[in-house]
């Protein structure tokens, strides 16, 4: 079979991806007191951090560590005639020289309403000659001047945690992005502001399951050098503990 020098790519993603952070994955930061990575209860395969009474930590979390994010892509690599980056950011340079171009992103397939055949400058559709087509004001389509949205979209947070004996004096969480450029002050932006967003903080004696949905974040992570932290902070007051045993980010994805 044939192959033709172009790529396949879909538009739309699959919004069922589920990333997890369990707690060995989670940095414990800024403590005081006791803070440990524990075999719950002596269970094996049963580990979570574990905050001892009068202590305080934060729990961080880059959700973007060890993902493959991507900034974008053009349609077809014909887009080199004119396209500044060919390839999305990293790619090839546009221009028939080779050197960056401003044109218009090229697709694998003509623009326009389709042509005639005696030119053969357009699809050619059966009968002859071909009739123009019913667009308003015969307008050609428009060809694409953005990159196809790739990579991962943040959804929602599930944090797996337990209270034990009575309520935490602090029990609070945060979304924050980080942006990174050289030479200047790292851009951060609050996609969750600090709170307890919907952390039940009663002591029980089985885990909670809490979702945490994450609206300020529902867009594709295309920006390079780019950091999203997720952030708990807990502090244990006398006689109570509790136990993080980790963090699950659903997320929608397109990597085809």
């Amino acid at each position: 079979m044939p192959h033709t020098h172009s790529r396949y790519m879909a538009d739309l993603g699959f919004n069922d991806g589920m990333l997890s952070f369990a707690s060995p994955e989670i940095s414990a930061v800024s403590l005081t007191g006791t803070v440990a990575l524990t075999r719950v209860s002596g269970t094996a395969g049963l580990v979570a951090w574990n905050v001892a009474a009068s202590s305080s930590v934060f729990f961080e979390i880059n959700l973007m560590d060890t993902l493959i994010r991507r900034s974008g892509f053009f349609e077809d690599t014909q887009n080199a005639l004119g396209s500044t980056l060919g390839g999305g950011l990293g790619g090839f340079s546009g221009g028939p020289s080779g050197s960056p171009g401003t044109g218009l992103p090229a697709s694998a397939e003509p623009q326009g309403r389709p042509g005639s055949s005696a030119l053969g400058d357009g699809f050619i559709l059966p009968g002859s000659p071909q009739p123009v087509s019913a667009m308003g004001a015969l307008q050609e389509l428009s060809p694409r001047t953005a990159l196809k949205i790739k990579g991962v979209k943040p959804l929602s947070l599930t944090v797996f945690y337990q209270v034990n004996v009575g309520a935490m004096t602090t029990l609070t969480c945060t979304l924050i992005q980080n942006i990174f450029k050289n030479n200047t002050a790292v851009a951060q932006t609050v996609l969750l502001a600090s709170g307890a967003n919907g952390l039940v903080n009663v002591a029980q004696t089985n885990p909670y399951v809490t979702n945490i949905p994450i609206p300020n974040a529902v867009f594709y992570q295309i920006a390079p050098n780019t950091q999203l932290w997720f952030e708990m902070n807990v502090a244990a007051p006398a006689l109570n503990s509790f136990n993080l045993y980790g963090v699950e980010l659903l997320c929608e994805f397109n990597y085809n």
